[in-house]
C-alpha cells in the first residue's frame, strides 16, 4: 500500500535530521523557532528540524472554543533550500484532505493526493514533469481501483488500467482516434 506523502514527509525528515548528527543513534531534536498570528487569521508555528536556526516546518493553526488549537495546513521544505517542497490540508477536524509535493524540488507541484474521510481517494501525478497532470490514479479505500494516463500530454486520457484488490490488472484500454474515449479493451 503506498504511503502518504505526509508520512513519507516525516520519514524523510527523521532521515534527515540523523543525517547531519555526529552521533547516528542519536534522535533528531526539533525545536519550535516561533509562535505568531499569520496573514491570513490562523497562528503560524515555525519549527527547525535540522537545528540550523532556520524554519523547515509551517504550521497553521486554528483556534477554537475552549482554547484548543487545530492544524489546519502544514507546509514542509525537505531539502532545506528554503522553498516549500510539501502541503497539507486539513478539515475541521484535523482530518487530511489534501497534499501537494514537489517530488524533484524545482518549485512545482508534481503529485497531489486528494483524500475523503482522512483516506486517499485520488493522485494526480505530473510523471514527466512538464507541468501538467498526465497520471490520476483512483482508489476505492486504500486499494488502487484505476489508472488513466495522458500518454501523448494532449489534455485527454488516452490510456486506462483497472486493478482487482491485489493489485493485478484486470483490464486496459486505450484511445486509438485521440478522442479520449476508450477504443481498444482487453480483459
Amino acid at each position: 500500500m503506498p504511503m502518504p506523502l505526509l508520512a513519507l514527509t516525516a520519514a524523510a525528515l527523521t532521515l534527515v535530521a540523523c543525517a547531519g548528527k555526529k552521533d547516528p543513534d542519536a534522535l533528531p531534536t526539533a525545536s519550535v523557532l516561533s509562535l505568531a498570528p499569520s496573514s491570513d487569521g490562523l497562528t503560524l508555528q515555525t519549527i527547525d528540524i535540522n537545528g540550523d536556526g532556520k524554519a523547515d516546518v509551517f504550521n497553521y493553526l486554528r483556534e477554537r472554543e475552549g482554547g484548543s488549537a487545530i492544524m489546519v495546513r502544514k507546509e514542509t521544505d525537505l531539502n532545506w533550500d528554503g522553498r516549500i517542497d510539501v502541503r497539507a490540508w486539513f478539515d475541521e477536524s484535523g482530518v487530511l484532505t489534501r497534499e501537494e509535493m514537489d517530488g524533484d524540488f524545482d518549485g512545482k507541484v508534481d503529485w497531489t493526493d486528494h483524500y475523503q474521510g482522512g483516506t486517499r481517494a485520488m493522485s494526480e501525478v505530473d510523471s514527466n514533469f512538464d507541468g501538467a497532470f498526465d497520471l490520476f490514479k483512483y482508489y476505492e479505500g486504500s486499494i488502487l481501483r484505476r489508472k488513466e494516463r495522458d500518454a501523448n500530454s494532449d489534455g485527454k486520457i488516452d490510456q486506462w488500467e483497472y486493478f482487482d484488490d491485489k493489485g493485478n490488472v484486470t483490464k486496459v484500454g486505450k484511445d486509438i482516434d485521440g478522442d479520449g474515449v476508450m477504443d481498444q479493451r482487453e480483459g
